[in-house]
């Protein structure tokens, strides 16, 4: 969240304290989370809250990056149990150049507004537009953005060196033993049920619904107060079927091609000028 005080501004409303989060730094705390919370150990189960100020402003760049950066520091030198450190940029095409971490007026024209998330081996994010670029200059942006993260997250594994602080793997929650090849018994089912359901999204709902309940009966005996654990593995065996499925066909589980967009309908309302 951007303080009002980090550009030397006090609110000119009666409350002189920061209101809620603006709709871009809810936006900002997307970008945080989407590249970080995939990297967490499985089973963390503590509540953990991320706080990413910005405490001095000069308004000559997008703190987005940083704050990405930022908050996968405080995670690395804590015991979270993050598996890698993450870091980020900002990537500009300006006059058919790349630039990195452009200013707030460089990007004004600029032909590209790319934010790329990633460790020092893989890319785990990428947001932003373009005006109309061609997909191989797309690739190289997300490239070029790429080797700048790959000197922070070195910078980033230092640092950790430096802490020294152990992580936290004592209190992970793990599934019962067994559980997954018990729940894995179901893959025929589950193969069955993507092949048979059509492009209907609430008929394939409902006949998932209706296997999970199945697997949950067979397997409560078994397992019992395992309900959580038994979703969570039955999750992860529909992700591997969908997975083998369209590579193996060449087709999505609702039909599609791996090329085809679904079709979408809209239809205008009654008021043509009200959104929401």
């Amino acid at each position: 969240q951007e303080r009002f005080s980090s550009a030397g501004l006090t609110s000119g409303s009666y409350n002189k304290r920061d209101g809620r989060p603006a709709e871009h730094e809810i936006l900002t705390c997307r970008l945080i989370d989407r590249p970080l919370r995939p990297l967490i150990a499985e089973g963390w189960r503590h509540e953990t809250q991320l706080l990413s100020w910005v405490l001095s402003y000069d308004g000559i760049r997008s703190c987005d990056p940083l704050a990405i950066t930022a908050s996968a520091a405080a995670l690395w030198i804590s015991d979270v149990p993050l598996s890698k450190p993450v870091a980020a940029a900002m990537v500009g095409y300006i006059d058919g150049q790349f630039v990195l971490n452009p200013t707030n007026e460089q990007m004004e024209r600029s032909r590209l507004h790319l934010t790329v998330a990633g460790t020092k081996d893989a890319v785990l994010m990428i947001e932003g537009a373009a005006d109309f670029l061609p997909e191989d200059t797309m690739v190289e942006a997300v490239t070029f953005g790429h080797d700048a993260i790959k000197v922070l997250c070195a910078g980033l594994e230092d640092l950790g060196k430096a802490v020294g602080k152990v992580k936290n793997y004592d209190t992970i929650v793990h599934p019962p033993e067994g559980l997954q090849e018990a729940v894995d018994q179901f893959a025929v089912d589950v193969m069955e049920m993507y092949t048979s359901v059509s492009a209907n999204k609430d008929e394939e709902g409902k006949k998932m619904k209706e296997l999970q309940n199945r697997v949950l009966e067979s397997l409560e005996e078994a397992y019992p107060e395992q309900e959580v654990a038994i979703k969570g593995a039955f999750k992860d065996l529909l992700c591997r079927k969908m997975f083998e499925l369209a590579k193996s066909t060449g087709k999505r589980c609702d039909g599609r091609e791996l090329n085809e967009v679904r079709h979408i309908d809209s239809e205008a309302g009654i008021l043509p000028r009200v959104h929401g």
